[in-house]
């Protein structure tokens, strides 16, 4: 983890509803593996106070970028930001998608979660490790990469305007049905209602699956306990004194195993 001045050297729109911000930061690029996150200093007095999170979208040498959507203060001030402007950063945090075994993993985003998840297809291409990509959209003009199964690119979208009419899960099973029964993981990250149901889909066809959460994470060091996260207590880790009820998103994940984590419904 570092405390890094990073040069924003770009920062404009990169679809509908989304920002891309590509910066300078050496360090950051060195250490950063697909899953894990940075924590924004957004304005160096208290308006608005904690910094934001945003998970690393990609890494080219010593460059990083984020992919973000204004939702608030913090995002809109920094949509405005222009080449040259300096950011103070800490990263990378959190504990990233660990390896898998010989499945196929099938990667899988929707809103912001598509910035970690684009990440890792970005590794995954660069290593030439077979894996498919199910993006998430609510129409077309939110999507930036194109719809091409044979490439192991599925895209879906709400209204149909592009990919497979539908949900993630339409994606998903799509994908699942290429694969000639080969043996898949599932990789997934966006909003809560598409975790839950990436949840209940694998863990009902016992599928392993590794999902990032996305939590309002205020310090990003474990220190203001503001991104609980309710898992279930596995039996022989309480009796090893090690068992949790709550879990800390910047600490303990982003990414946790689907059948730890008890999502809470809207």
């Amino acid at each position: 983890m570092l405390l890094e001045e990073c040069e924003v050297l770009s920062n404009k729109t990169l679809a509908s509803g989304l920002y891309e911000m590509k910066l300078e930061g050496p360090g950051i690029c060195a250490q950063g593996r697909p899953g894990q996150f940075v924590n924004i200093l957004v304005n160096p007095s208290d308006t608005p106070l904690l910094r934001r999170p945003m998970s690393i979208a990609h890494v080219n040498g010593t460059t990083f970028g984020l992919i973000y959507k204004v939702f608030g203060q913090g995002t809109r001030e920094m949509s405005s930001w222009q080449p040259g402007h300096m950011a103070d950063i800490l990263g990378p945090l959190g504990n990233g998608w660990w390896p898998t075994d010989d499945r196929l993993p099938l990667l899988v985003g929707g809103g912001v979660g598509i910035a970690p998840i684009n990440f890792l297809h970005q590794r995954l291409s660069q290593a030439g490790a077979p894996h498919q990509l199910i993006m998430g959209a609510r129409s077309g003009a939110e999507h930036f990469l194109e719809h091409d199964p044979s490439a192991g690119i599925t895209l879906t979208t709400d209204d149909g305007s592009a990919g497979i009419a539908g949900t993630v899960i339409d994606g998903l099973k799509a994908a699942i049905s290429r694969q000639d029964n080969q043996a898949v993981t599932v990789l997934g990250c966006g909003p809560p209602g598409m975790l839950r149901a990436l949840q209940s889909f694998t863990m009902s066809h016992e599928i392993p699956c590794q999902l990032a959460v996305e939590e309002m994470m205020g310090c990003g060091v474990g220190i203001c306990m503001g991104c609980s996260v309710e898992c279930r207590i596995d039996a022989s880790l309480a009796q090893a004194g090690e068992g949790r009820r709550y879990r800390l998103a910047c600490l303990d994940g982003p990414v946790f195993s689907a059948g730890e984590l008890v999502l809470a419904r809207d």
